[in-house]
């Protein structure tokens, strides 16, 4: 990330700091799944958490559809032993979703971690299932990250972007993977600036 976004997402994330719960939530939602938003990646993953005392969770499930369907977007809330002060979700598009899921190399990783084929809602109930006991690797798919670097992560190979972070680790295209980190932090950083100054 360039120091001038860093800039941007530490000026938004004081900026909505002592919004009330609600707005809070929709600045963090329209933020960080503006990549999705915009039609560049298929989900994003958001832990909406703030303070003890707020009832994130349950604020989240009554205006959630209120919030995305307007976008053409869908959304699953992971369990986390019922946690009212926070809400990790995942926003996604229904047709970039299958799209991801649906290549012959993600198909060879969800079955061998037991995932059923060419179901996008069976497989995103079995992902839920998955997080009751762990965090299921092969999210990385679900994110729409490149199924060789899900697999390298899962094999616990050595990443080739080690010393340049992004959305992920990469082991194969890092130049391919590096465009797609820079389209993703543009669009972030794209939402927050309008959101600083105004545009919710």
């Amino acid at each position: 990330m360039t120091e001038r976004n860093a800039n941007i997402i530490r000026d938004f994330m004081e900026y909505i700091k002592n919004y009330d719960t609600e707005k809070f939530i929709k600045c963090m939602l329209y933020c960080f799944s503006a990549p999705t938003i915009k039609g560049i990646k298929a989900s994003c993953l958001i832990n909406f958490r703030r303070r003890k005392d707020e009832n994130i969770r349950n604020l989240w499930i009554s205006h959630a559809d209120e919030w995305l369907k307007p976008l053409g977007l869908e959304w699953i809330l992971f369990d986390q032993q019922n946690k009212h002060d926070s809400a990790l979700v995942l926003i996604y598009r229904r047709k970039l979703l299958i799209k991801a899921l649906g290549c012959d190399e993600a198909c060879k990783i969800l079955k061998s971690h037991g995932y059923p084929l060419h179901d996008v809602d069976a497989c995103l109930e079995c992902l839920r299932g998955k997080f009751c006991s762990g965090f299921p690797h092969e999210i990385g798919l679900f994110l729409d990250y490149p199924p060789e670097d899900v697999k390298g992560f899962i094999e616990g190979k050595c990443a080739k972007n080690s010393g340049c972070p992004g959305y992920w680790k990469v082991y194969g295209d890092v130049r391919k993977a590096k465009r797609k980190f820079k389209k993703y932090k543009r669009a972030e950083c794209d939402a927050a600036q309008r959101i600083l100054t105004g545009g919710l």
